[in-house]
């Protein structure tokens, strides 16, 4: 019967926390349709993907013009349109005044990847964008970043290597650095300055391969999230070629 697919939603709606009490009901009708497994985990990617840019867009007590056209650009990004651009804004404003907090929504999302370090990092690099739309970061920004570092057992380091070794005085931040020094591109590769032209060389394979849209989808990111994966293999790249120039190999 259709009210038993819907009732399972809403059971599990009432046990997944803030991502479930959003798609609790539409995972129950979804499973009514008959529809699998990779249905189901792409509507919870969405909704834990646009809450947690909600959580980072309010962390500094106000969502600006800036943050919106940042979550607006990623939106545009993902080729979402009509229907599905209207139900990622409707999670957003819901999800940016409900009383969930962004460690919540990070924990869910955590829990939802299986601490994929590949599929972290696309959200990551979405967090970072909507933190340094208006051009600083502030405190609360950056705390969210470092608790998704942690809920997605990162390597200790990874967002001071994204921000460009971390902050100046101040309470709201300074403009990150982009990634052209010398010293922040060895911090993208994970890799000392020391290290040999050997080294560096493998693991540029290494990340590359594990950047790598087949890989990434055969752990059921959904093809519109691969746009970010394409971002943090572009920083792989750019990190490789500043090292590359400066040996000279």
């Amino acid at each position: 019967m259709a009210w038993t697919g819907k009732l399972i939603g809403g059971v599990l709606g009432s046990l997944l926390g803030p991502v479930g009490t959003v798609v609790g009901v539409g995972i129950g009708h979804q499973f009514d349709k008959g529809a699998d497994r990779i249905k189901q985990t792409a509507q919870t990617f969405q909704v834990a993907f646009f809450g947690c840019l909600a959580k980072m867009a309010r962390a500094d007590g106000q969502v600006s013009k800036e943050e919106i056209e940042a979550v607006e650009q990623i939106m545009a990004r993902l080729g979402y349109t009509g229907p599905m651009r209207e139900q990622a804004i409707g999670i957003f404003r819901r999800a940016k005044d409900d009383p969930h907090t962004a460690t919540d929504y990070i924990n869910q999302l955590a829990g939802v990847i299986q601490f994929n370090p590949q599929i972290a990092m696309t959200f990551i690099g979405a967090l970072h964008a909507v933190a340094v739309a208006d051009g600083n970061i502030h405190a609360n920004e950056r705390e969210i970043l470092l608790q998704a570092e942690r809920a997605f057992r990162l390597r200790p380091g990874t967002i001071n290597a994204m921000l460009g070794g971390g902050f100046g005085g101040g309470g709201a931040g300074v403009r990150p650095r982009p990634i052209n020094a010398l010293g922040n591109a060895y911090k993208v590769l994970d890799v000392p300055p020391n290290a040999s032209d050997a080294e560096i060389k493998k693991v540029y394979r290494q990340k590359c391969n594990e950047f790598h849209p087949d890989k990434l989808a055969s752990k059921g990111l959904p093809e519109e999230f691969m746009t970010y994966a394409h971002d943090q293999l572009a920083k792989v790249n750019e990190a490789y070629d500043v090292i590359k120039k400066e040996r000279n190999f």
